[in-house]
């Protein structure tokens, strides 16, 4: 699932097509045997990678709706290597800042009632506040294997239904940057 999204819009099919008709057998039986899973495992995941394109955080993956993307970004803080799932910049629009969004990719139709997965989420949102919070507002959301966008908070505590933007389905908005620096500080850069 997540080698799909990670490509969706930039390799292969296009964004469109992808949302209209998923993957094709070849691209699924490939992912398959390059991560030996059985066909139904693929096809599942291929499904679910489907699902959350065209779910509510499908305004991720929509250039008229962000200026930045980074899928698989890495990034040290406080001493730990992290990976995002994809790190997206809304555009500013209608008097609202530009807006950093983490986005965290989960198959499970309930990852907020994790607590694991809610704290590694809150972690991954302190530390692109600690780099990028002088550019705006920093939001993190899971997009579950259902559609929905289950945002935090701002006391760190998952909200379903966030209004987090449209749901336009035009445009790549890849950059394909994946950007680490391993800073001497320990804290953590992304650039």
């Amino acid at each position: 699932m997540h080698q799909l999204l990670e490509l969706a819009g930039v390799v292969g099919s296009p964004l469109t097509q992808l949302r209209a008709t998923g993957w094709s057998d070849a691209r699924v039986s490939r992912l398959a045997r390059e991560f030996e899973l059985t066909p139904e495992q693929a096809g599942n995941a291929a499904r679910i990678a489907q699902t959350i394109l065209e779910g509510e955080g499908a305004w991720a993956w929509d250039a008229s709706v962000i200026d930045r993307s980074i899928n698989e970004a890495s990034l040290v803080y406080q001493g730990q290597n992290l990976r995002l799932d994809r790190l997206v910049r809304k555009r500013a629009a209608d008097g609202r800042s530009a807006q950093w969004w983490v986005l965290d990719y989960k198959s499970a139709v309930t990852p907020q009632s994790q607590p694991q997965l809610i704290e590694q989420l809150r972690q991954y949102l302190r530390a692109v506040e600690q780099q990028l919070g002088h550019e705006g507002a920093v939001h993190a959301a899971f997009l579950t294997g259902d559609g929905r966008l289950v945002e935090l908070d701002d006391s760190g505590t998952p909200t379903a239904g966030s209004a987090a933007g449209s749901t336009g389905m035009a445009g790549r908005a890849d950059n394909g940057a994946s950007l680490k620096d391993e800073s001497a500080s320990g804290q953590g850069s992304l650039f």
